[in-house]
């Protein structure tokens, strides 16, 4: 019997010390090459880069930083896991045994933070100005969180590499491996990682013996080991100084030497156990400058095949920078819910390269196509609100003319339609877009005209098949907002799935007008099935797995339950204002509920910024609120959709003057509309401070109704 027992324990033990032994055999490395294009890694000979994407997952990435669109600012984010910003001292980064400007750069350390006794191989001299810059930015990025977050969990990494020019220091990558105190234990980045040779602009290369060799030293050390191979970013950083045929030449050298280090790092891995992550922090300035502003990152490692994806963009080859940091914490042992950003997860599919390129160019054509359509909308919107204007003000304006601002507020009506249809023309030219959408709305509202001669039918039409196809559309996955030129832009950043902003305005105000115009032509219509319209409505727009607008679902509520109430019969009076605070909390509290029991993927930025404010406490709450405070501020000064919604509300003004008589023939003659006029007046003070860009789905949120109103009263003032 005592044997048995001794023969258990000594088979638990060795295979105790065989999990332990592949817990630490397992390596992940960070392989960073910056400012390069998809198109130049297309052009150029990498066979070593193109393996390892066949063998891996990739994705196009967000690069938004709180700064610039700059490897500074960049570097910075993904090593804090959040979006940060910095100056010159993010590239002050220097080996502990090197100088700058005659000073040992140790003692420099040690004067500038009082930090005496510590242990570390690299560190920043500016650490101060790093901390500073990032508590003033609107997004308070802590400036090492990925490293200290390692260390809790008893985690080293190491750095090795530069981007030196000259003798210029450019140590940023430092800034994905320090810790709050701007030190790293491990690696190296000083002059021994180059080869200075005058055949090169740059007049340095990375010296890639001289780095593998570290390498080689570090890896079985370290849990992360992060490489900047170099010679892509010192190219790009000397681009103004070079003939354009000189730098294309250098550019694709550069890319060259950088996918041969890339074969002999990934060659000292085993991919049954090791990760490789391959990232491009920003793209090249001439993809910048093009408007191509997403890069591409690489992971390649046990189940990693295919496309990645993660919880921040719910989209299968799009990830965020900010994905970065939780996707290494989380590999490596950690909780991923400890950063803004998610762990990335591989998503199996055959899509190689050339689907991202042509994602990647679908993007940018919206991006590129957004701010023209955009702002021709608003300004044919402002256009007609003169016009109307001027015809209920000048009473001897023609029939002619009246005729025209009627087609006018009807194919304008139509444009929302149009634009979310808008990824069927991205093959198109931008003109012919331009006069297809025009020519298309007034063809259609010719047909709507000759059709009948009901003018709540023209109005019905048009609402109708706007709210229900995004509906359908966001039911089905939102493959139409995404790609439309008023949907969210990856580009951008601020929103990566279900309902923006522009097309949330849009949905309340088209549906809540069809609803109660559904109603004045069937009077029988059951209240009951008006309130299930509402909840589709609500669920459609407020649902984790659908609309996923925070802003939208309080909006949308307050909108159905007034809309309901006035549509009772009662006034909005205290009595009635504390029904809809309990409709409005309860509603969100399901919504809530169900969004935070949602796992990884399946939850929303509501569900992660819940989590953030119970772990960093008030403070948080207190940042978001300012942040989206100044959001609106800023919006309100500076966007174009100022302007509609001021005029906006200037033909209100003027309608409650003139013409006499006609607003309360329209709400005596329609009451059902007339409530839904009052409510969706009140959604839109709400939405301007629910939401970040409030004023955006104000303006958004009003079309419908104060363009229907508008042509009611053309429609009597013609009869009069």
């Amino acid at each position: 019997m005592k044997r048995t027992v001794f023969l258990l324990m000594v088979l638990i033990m060795i295979f105790s010390i065989q999990i332990k032994s592949e817990a630490i055999e397992k390596n992940f490395v960070i392989f960073v090459m910056d400012g390069v294009s998809l198109s130049e890694i297309k052009s150029a000979q990498t066979p070593n880069l193109d393996s390892l994407i066949d063998a891996g997952a990739i994705a196009l990435t967000n690069t938004r930083t709180a700064g610039s669109l700059e490897p500074k600012d960049a570097y910075l984010t993904i090593g804090a896991g959040d979006r940060a910003r910095t100056g010159v001292s993010a590239y002050l980064n220097f080996n502990i045994d090197e100088d700058y400007k005659g000073t040992n750069v140790k003692e420099l350390y040690s004067m500038r933070t009082g930090r005496l006794d510590f242990e570390a191989q690299i560190l920043n001299i500016e650490l101060a100005r790093l901390i500073a810059t990032n508590e003033k930015s609107d997004y308070q990025a802590k400036v090492g969180q990925l490293a200290d977050k390692l260390a809790e969990k008893s985690l080293t990494l190491a750095v090795l590499g530069n981007a030196d020019i000259w003798q210029q220091p450019r140590r940023h990558i430092a800034m994905l491996g320090i810790n709050k105190y701007g030190l790293i234990s491990k690696g190296d980045i000083g002059q021994k990682m180059l080869l200075a040779s005058d055949q090169y602009p740059s007049a340095y290369i990375t010296n890639q013996d001289y780095l593998l060799d570290k390498f080689d030293k570090l890896i079985d050390q370290t849990d992360l080991l992060i490489i900047e191979s170099g010679d892509t970013s010192r190219v790009e950083a000397v681009k103004s100084l070079l003939l354009e045929e000189r730098f294309l030449a250098e550019k694709k050298r550069s890319i060259e030497r950088v996918d041969k280090l890339l074969g002999r790092v990934s060659r000292r891995l085993d991919f049954n156990r090791d990760y490789l992550f391959v990232l491009i922090p920003t793209p090249s300035k001439r993809a910048v400058a093009e408007g191509e502003k997403l890069s591409l990152s690489l992971l390649v490692g046990p189940d990693s095949k295919g496309l990645l994806r993660s919880a921040t963009t719910k989209r299968a080859g799009l990830i965020s920078n900010l994905d970065i940091a939780p996707t290494i914490y989380s590999y490596l042992g950690g909780q991923e819910e400890t950063f803004t950003g998610s762990a990335v997860e591989a998503v199996s599919s055959n899509k190689s390269i050339d689907y991202l390129t042509g994602l990647n160019q679908r993007i940018e054509k919206t991006f590129a196509w957004r701010p023209i359509l955009i702002k021709g909308f608003i300004l044919l919107q402002i256009i007609t609100l003169f016009l109307v204007a001027f015809i209920i003000l000048y009473k001897k304006s023609s029939e002619r003319l009246k005729k025209v601002v009627k087609y006018l507020l009807l194919s304008l009506l139509w444009i929302p339609l149009l634009f979310l249809l808008s990824k069927y023309f991205l093959a198109w030219n931008l003109i012919l877009v331009i006069l297809f959408i025009i020519s298309l709305s007034f063809l259609l509202t010719y047909c709507l005209l000759r059709f009948t001669k009901n003018e709540l039918f023209h109005i019905l039409v048009i609402s109708t098949l706007t709210w229900v196809l995004l509906a359908i559309d966001l039911w089905t996955g939102a493959n139409l907002i995404k790609l439309s030129v008023l949907g969210y832009s990856p580009v951008i950043g601020a929103r990566f799935y279900g309902i923006g902003n522009e097309f949330m305005g849009i949905i309340i105000g088209a549906g809540i007008i069809s609803l109660t115009i559904f109603k004045e032509f069937r009077k029988g219509f059951s209240l009951k099935l008006l309130i299930l319209s509402f909840l589709f409505l609500i669920v459609t727009v407020g649902h984790p797995n659908l609309g996923a607008n925070f802003g939208g679902l309080i909006t949308t509520i307050v909108v159905s339950s007034a809309t309901y109430f006035y549509l009772k019969g009662y006034s909005l009076n205290l009595k009635v204002l504390f029904k809809i605070t309990i409709i409005l909390v309860a509603i969100v509290s399901l919504i809530v509920y169900l969004d935070t029991q949602g796992a990884g993927a399946n939850q929303t930025h509501l569900a992660n910024t819940i989590a953030e404010i119970r772990r960093e406490g008030l403070g948080t709450l207190i940042n978001i609120i300012y942040r989206k405070i100044s959001m609106n501020l800023k919006l309100l000064r500076w966007t174009i959709w100022t302007r509609v919604l001021l005029s906006f509300v200037i033909i209100l003004i003027i309608l409650f003057k003139k013409p006499r008589g006609v607003i309360r023939d329209i709400i005596d003659n329609y009451g059902d509309l007339a409530a839904a006029f009052k409510a969706l007046i009140i959604g839109s003070i709400v939405t301007m401070v629910v939401n970040d860009s409030g004023v955006v789905a104000a303006a958004t949120l009003l079309l419908f109704p104060i363009f229907t109103l508008l042509y009611l009263v053309l429609n009597r003032i013609n009869n009069r």
